[in-house]
């Protein structure tokens, strides 16, 4: 299942439905770090922590990116390239180039699988009893 995305035009740090809190899964709801939310890293004795899981973690690892007022990907991209995701996770951290930025579920991927195991998993032990 895709996590939350970052909105295409307006962004928040943590407000429900467009922010890059939710976005990213960020653990905390407080003492947020724009810098460490982005690039996962401590910045300013801040390190944010994400849940180890495919629809988390820091902005540079979206694998979902751009959006109309995004200045870096103006239309939605998948899988974008090490130069869009290095862009990220570098100063001065704008909120605007993480726009439509997502851990998206692009198919094929660890939830298809889990989905497709849990499935075969329950119609053997259906057939086995």
């Amino acid at each position: 299942m895709a996590g939350p995305a970052v909105g295409t035009s307006n962004v928040g740090l943590r407000a429900i439905g467009s922010a890059i809190g939710e976005a990213t899964n960020v653990n905390e709801t407080s003492n947020l770090s724009l810098a460490s939310i982005l690039s996962g890293d401590s910045h300013g004795g801040i390190q944010n922590t994400f849940p180890s899981n495919d629809d988390s973690g820091p902005a540079d690892t979206f694998n979902k990116i751009g959006g109309t007022n995004n200045p870096i990907q103006s239309t939605s991209l998948d899988n974008p390239d090490a130069n869009i995701l290095a862009n990220l996770s570098s100063a001065p951290f704008h909120m605007s180039h993480t726009f439509g930025g997502q851990h998206a579920d692009l198919g094929g991927g660890g939830g298809r699988w889990k989905v497709m195991l849990s499935m075969q998993t329950t119609l053997l032990k259906k057939i086995l009893l």
